[in-house]
């Protein structure tokens, strides 16, 4: 980084961008749109260092547009930043000193970021498509919960879900429509979803995962699922084994019923009872599981290969 780039964290909200640079001598407030952000990325020094959280889907212009400006991006997880403001002694919250705070952090800690990269567009197209069928399906259930029981409303309630379903079933219909026109992510997922108990939408959500990062080992992806357990040892002591839960909570959550599935099949149960016969409870058993299907479709996707059971338990 030369003498004119600069670090510049950004707290990012659905209408405005709080800007904080290193050294605090800047601290700005653009709107979220396009035009703004143009006109602040057209003042900075190629190479500077663009750092923000990874807030739901209004980070995506900002770090497309630095990114194509030529500057350095980094789009970090939410969690992590709220324990480095903890680590540091943060004593208040507020956008402007959350932006100085993540700029801090991207100064520090650069040399082991990954700089942020545009996903294909085909990924991107899909992966807004599975956020989307997320929300459909949760309101769905909130729904079906809050109505049910009250009987004046039973018809009013089977009409309006059977709508929120049916649009469920459309936007299961459009990322078919992306996958024709995409052969290399159709065979992709059709290579995934040959695996036991990974359907449509698991494999669809393993497929943008697995193309929109690049991992170096299959030990990186088990790791970006959150599916990866984290030590808590001390001394003597051998502290209980939590899941990192750093990852996209989407894929940690359809990877997790795909090892409930998988758990009731021919080919896993087995391995389920095993590992229940060992003292584990089945929320563990199951974890261990969808930890196994992660490292199988890794495996997948690397080789190019179709779900061979006798194979790739062995490796998993």
């Amino acid at each position: 980084m030369d003498n004119k780039s600069r670090v510049f964290g950004i707290d990012v909200s659905k209408a405005r961008l709080a800007i904080g640079d290193y050294e605090g001598a800047v601290r700005l407030n653009i709107d979220n749109v396009p035009t703004a952000i143009a006109q602040w990325l057209s003042g900075l020094a190629p190479g500077s260092i663009i750092a923000m959280e990874a807030t739901g889907a209004y980070y995506q212009g900002l770090a497309a547009l630095a990114h194509a400006a030529g500057m350095r991006v980094f789009v970090l997880n939410p969690r992590t930043l709220k324990h480095y403001a903890e680590a540091i002694g943060q004593r208040g919250k507020t956008d402007p000193i959350d932006a100085r705070m993540i700029a801090r952090y991207a100064m520090h800690e650069q040399a082991k970021l990954f700089a942020w990269e545009p996903p294909p567009a085909a990924t991107d197209r899909l992966g807004q498509l599975l956020q989307r069928r997320e929300r459909l399906v949760h309101a769905t259930q909130l729904l079906a919960q809050s109505l049910a029981g009250v009987s004046a409303l039973k018809s009013a309630r089977e009409e309006l879900l059977a709508s929120l379903k049916r649009m469920i079933k459309n936007v299961e219909l459009l990322m078919r429509a992306e996958l024709a026109h995409t052969p290399t992510l159709a065979a992709l997922h059709q290579r995934l979803s040959s695996i036991v108990g990974v359907g449509f939408v698991v494999a669809m959500q393993l497929v943008v995962a697995l193309t929109r990062l690049r991992f170096a080992r299959v030990e990186s992806f088990v790791a970006y699922t959150g599916l990866d357990p984290r030590p808590e040892d001390s001394g003597e002591r051998c502290g209980r084994r939590r899941l990192s839960k750093c990852g996209p909570r989407l894929l940690r959550c359809l990877l997790y019923n795909a090892g409930m599935a998988a758990a009731h099949s021919k080919l896993f149960k087995p391995t389920y009872l095993k590992l229940r016969a060992r003292g584990l409870r089945s929320t563990e058993a199951i974890v261990i599981l969808a930890r196994k299907l992660a490292r199988i479709a890794y495996a997948l996707y690397r080789s190019g290969e179709t779900f061979n059971p006798t194979r790739h338990l062995q490796t998993a």
